[in-house]
């Protein structure tokens, strides 16, 4: 009898088991409300549904076991229900690993952040070389300091575009060519010009002071290097983040391209009507078209282009990183200002000297912006 009483308790194991906690709980806390008595009482299995359920999740596992070799565990939480391996875009959105945003990722090894940097390091290296070696020779200058940003820039976005833990469709990928092709364009235009215009003029009286000693020429090189890492920040920081966002970095990369390319193209007319009006009007200051409302309308392009891309990366960046991106375009308009009051460099002195005589000279410095133009004065004379 012991034994059948035995067989008989163990039998009712099974159907029981799920009833424990309910009884428990009834004699020891109390019961619980009613409202809430269909979380404590889950449906009732028998004996022979719950190995057949339990079986069922057996086969399951073993099968997809063996689809998935390459799984090396398995969780199997309680209730023998099998935990689903993350899926694949769970495994993008984190895989990228680049960068997570955090300062501190900065530092490592594979990060676009310091391999954009390095790449620009290297380029005014070449130019820094090259400049010793050939004293008083300015063609190269801005060749490769500002060439520099478009070489990094390709680097940097050839590497995250061949990634395999970078989903090709994802908003991080679209911002990083966007941001990148943005740095290329802006960069190979600007590099051009100026290679172009050194190519005609041969030199340039501001530089000749400072290159024609060696301290001076790494001096030169090691301020272009500074720049390009400033003014890079909002895109090396950007590409170097693997955070997707939300439809805010949907706005803030068109609302970014848009300012971008009112930028570029401001500056890249300033630079055509400037270089147009020396052509023809040999030894006169400029004041046609967009000089005629800002005295350096190719800073003011500069500097929207780089609040553009500053746009398009911040809100992908960690709030941490948001206020060390918007360095650069701070930066720039407080060095472009200080150059356009001749406070940084001696541009102003130069053309004080070379059209201080001319009556329209003193009214233009009077009455014309600096950098940003009066829009009320503009519209009101329209």
């Amino acid at each position: 009898m012991g034994i059948v009483s035995s067989s008989l308790s163990l039998s009712f194991v099974h159907a029981d088991t799920i009833d424990f906690g309910t009884s428990f709980h009834n004699h020891h806390r109390g019961a619980p409300p009613t409202s809430f008595l269909p979380l404590f009482q889950p449906p009732k299995y028998s004996s022979r549904a719950y190995h057949s359920g339990l079986s069922r999740q057996q086969n399951q596992i073993i099968i997809t076991a063996k689809n998935n070799p390459s799984s090396s565990s398995w969780n199997i939480p309680r209730g023998g229900q099998q935990q689903q391996p993350p899926s694949s875009s769970t495994l993008n959105r984190h895989s990228t690993a680049l960068f997570d945003g955090s300062i501190l990722s900065t530092t490592t090894a594979t990060s676009p952040f310091l391999q954009y940097n390095i790449v620009v390091f290297l380029v005014n290296l070449v130019g820094m070389i090259i400049s010793l070696i050939f004293p008083g020779m300015q063609y190269h200058l801005d060749l490769l300091g500002t060439g520099s940003f478009a070489i990094a820039s390709w680097w940097c976005m050839l590497l995250l575009t061949n990634s395999s833990s970078v989903n090709a469709t994802s908003l991080l990928l679209q911002r990083v060519q966007v941001s990148s092709l943005a740095v290329i364009l802006w960069s190979t235009k600007l590099a051009s010009f100026l290679f172009y215009r050194a190519l005609q003029v041969q030199e340039d009286a501001r530089l000749e002071s400072t290159l024609s000693t060696k301290s001076g020429v790494v001096f030169f090189w090691f301020i272009s290097f500074v720049w390009g890492v400033i003014s890079s920040l909002p895109h090396s920081l950007g590409i170097a983040s693997s955070l997707e966002g939300d439809n805010n970095n949907i706005i803030g990369l068109y609302s970014g391209t848009i300012l971008y390319i009112v930028g570029l193209f401001m500056e890249s007319i300033a630079d055509y009507q400037k270089w147009s009006w020396k052509q023809s009007n040999p030894g006169k200051f400029c004041r046609s078209g967009l000089w005629s409302i800002s005295q350096h309308p190719n800073f003011v392009g500069n500097i929207c282009i780089w609040t553009g891309i500053a746009i398009m990366n911040v809100p992908s960046l960690r709030w941490q990183l948001v206020p060390i991106a918007c360095l650069s375009p701070l930066i720039l308009w407080k060095f472009f200002l200080g150059q356009a009051e001749g406070s940084i460099t001696s541009g102003v002195e130069l053309a004080v000297k070379k059209y201080g005589d001319d009556p329209g000279y003193s009214d233009y410095i009077e009455t014309v912006p600096l950098l940003f133009p009066d829009l009320k004065r503009l519209f009101a004379k329209k």
